[in-house]
């Protein structure tokens, strides 16, 4: 039986960069977790934001899986480069906000989290990729379809309950 304890401010900080770091590897994987956990909870009675929606769930979804098919094609763009990290550090942010919401925590400082872990996962997951790509001599997309696994798992994980 669970029990209904209130979530401390050490596993809502976890929580906070956990989504973060998602959002370093995949800017719109959040979002489209965080709605879809959402939009289950409003089934249940538990939340009706829009953010909660089916409709809204679905739009972050496909954008989701937009990115994670963008990412492999021999254009995309360095998650590093401006455009790619400010939508990093925007969605690590909401995400940040709104774990800290959710807990009834301190917003301003899971927006600042979110963020600050966006702009380090982003870093780290750009240097790693190249690193293992290059030491496996294996193509970077290749890495990338593993990265995909592992921000989806920790993603899922972090927005369950």
């Amino acid at each position: 039986m669970k029990q209904t304890e209130p979530y401390s401010d050490s596993e809502t900080l976890v929580k906070v960069i956990s989504i973060g770091a998602v959002a370093g590897l995949r800017a719109m994987m959040p979002a489209a977790l965080l709605s879809y956990a959402a939009s289950r909870h409003r089934k249940n009675g538990a939340n009706n934001s829009i953010f909660a929606s089916d409709g809204a769930a679905a739009v972050f979804g496909l954008l989701a899986v937009g990115e994670l098919v963008a990412d492999k094609l021999p254009t995309a763009p360095s998650r590093i480069e401006p455009a790619g990290l400010a939508a990093r550090v925007i969605s690590g942010a909401i995400g940040g906000g709104v774990i800290c919401s959710q807990r009834k925590k301190f917003v301003p400082m899971g927006i600042a989290l979110g963020a600050l872990t966006a702009v380090a996962a982003a870093y780290a997951g750009q240097n790693l990729r190249r690193k293992i790509a290059d030491g496996l001599d294996v193509h970077s997309s290749m890495v990338g379809a593993v990265e995909d696994v592992i921000a989806i798992r920790i993603g899922a994980v972090t927005v369950k309950d």
